[in-house]
């Protein structure tokens, strides 16, 4: 335990793209397995009938997201919460980083929340190091139908075979596209399908409308996709090595170096990324990458602008294929049996068809049921909406979960560096390809 309490007490210094997690450790991995309290039934807190649980939950972002956590608590505490003597309370703590830093403190301290959020690619550093716990025997014990989670979605609550947490409010990147500039174009207004047609409209959109086709930044969650796409990962199958200097790699970074280069697509540097929405509003571009989770804002976006915007599948080279992403919802190590059981109808509750449906609808995550798809509510969005249906048929079919390497945020930034170097900088591809993808090597072994 003291070993990794310094070792967290360390991170606390640092920030950034979630490196905040680097370096935590312990011969403690945290794997033993808790047992639900004996002394309650399924399902309900272990607490007398005068007691009320009072127990936190832990969230990221404001707005639309905001909103939909408080809402959600305060219809769970006048419902199930009422009937079984469980409080929630949502509690703001900023960005996913802002939320991993807070419960590490929280967690030395020995006040940690009884649930947070955590960015998916996060969960196995924090269920190795013993921060948060496993699930599995109240899945277990109270039969939860999990085959109702998407398969993309499940990877990343998983740990050693074992679910550390249920999906959430969950996302996948798509691709948005100007239907008003691709028809001005000549083009498909439904978007571009594969990569040759991605280059084609591209270049097309610049020279008859002499605007980008396609505006991006360095975005890693972004660039997994590319490597998805051609039936690769970024990372090798045991996380041990990089495939950034691959043949594929090499093939994804010369693709957009020539479209960058022609003047069909413009890239913009990582730390740049609030860049690629002035564009959009300017309709200084045509087609842009995004997360289904913007939606909302980018409908808001044309309409105020007076254009019209289609979703796609992002373009696919060898097959489609994305990553998921987004938070799940986790229970944290240490607590007490009856805060242990209120936290579990929580967990329940949270990501069951009604609320996931509710989520959808009020923040434009993905719903993370099947079942959810036959509820009336999701079908009228649909109709009224069909660009809302895209990112889940993508993510039915071409779905995958992240890398959890325990220091993945570092790999993460080596990405973006190679993105910033090549595509915005104009960088050899060989030479900094190999170079990064050493430098990520010993990152991941070390």
């Amino acid at each position: 335990m003291k070993s990794l309490v310094k070792k967290l007490m360390s991170t606390m210094l640092v920030t950034a793209m979630g490196v905040s997690l680097v370096g935590c450790g312990s011969s403690d991995t945290g794997n033993s397995t808790p047992t639900p309290s004996q002394s309650a039934d399924a399902g309900t807190p272990a607490t007398s009938s005068n007691d009320v649980v009072e127990i936190e939950f832990w969230y990221a972002w404001t707005d639309k997201i905001q909103e939909n956590n408080i809402n959600l608590a305060e219809q769970f505490n006048a419902t199930v919460g009422k009937e079984k003597g469980i409080k929630v309370t949502p509690v703001y703590q900023g960005t996913y980083d802002d939320v991993h830093q807070k419960l590490q403190a929280s967690f030395i301290a020995k006040q940690p929340p009884a649930l947070s959020i955590m960015e998916i690619a996060s969960t196995k550093l924090f269920a190795e190091n013993g921060i948060i716990q496993s699930i599995e025997p109240f899945i277990e014990r109270d039969n939860l139908d999990v085959d109702d989670f998407y398969d993309g979605l499940v990877e990343n609550c998983i740990v050693n075979g074992e679910y550390y947490g249920l999906p959430y409010l969950r996302s996948t990147p798509i691709l948005y596209v100007n239907s008003t500039l691709l028809e001005e174009a000549g083009l498909d207004p439904a978007g571009p399908q594969t990569w040759d047609e991605l280059a084609e409209f591209s270049r097309t959109i610049n020279s008859e409308l002499g605007i980008n086709g396609l505006t991006m930044y360095s975005y890693d969650w972004v660039f997994e996709s590319f490597f998805l796409q051609h039936g690769t990962s970024v990372l090798n199958a045991d996380e041990t090595a990089t495939n950034l200097n691959s043949e594929e790699g090499k093939e994804i970074f010369t693709f957009f170096q020539d479209l960058v280069n022609d003047g069909a697509v413009k890239v913009y540097a990582g730390a740049d990324s609030s860049k690629v929405m002035p564009d959009v509003m300017n309709q200084n571009t045509a087609m842009w990458f995004s997360s289904t989770g913007d939606l909302t804002n980018n409908l808001a976006v044309a309409a105020e602008n007076g254009f019209e915007i289609n979703t796609a599948f992002i373009p696919a080279a060898q097959t489609y294929g994305v990553p998921t992403g987004g938070g799940n919802i986790v229970m944290t190590k240490g607590l007490s049996p009856a805060e242990e059981e209120a936290a579990w109808e929580y967990m329940k509750w949270l990501t069951d068809t009604d609320q996931t449906v509710y989520a959808s609808i009020y923040t434009g995550y993905v719903t993370v049921r099947e079942s959810a798809i036959e509820d009336p509510q999701i079908q009228a969005l649909f109709d009224s909406t069909p660009q809302a249906q895209v990112a889940l048929n993508q993510l039915e079919d071409y779905g995958h979960g992240r890398p959890m390497h325990p220091r993945y945020a570092e790999v993460r930034k080596e990405f973006v560096n190679a993105m910033d170097a090549i595509w915005v900088n104009g960088g050899d591809v060989n030479t900094t390809l190999d170079e990064i993808a050493a430098k990520v090597n010993r990152i991941l072994t070390e």
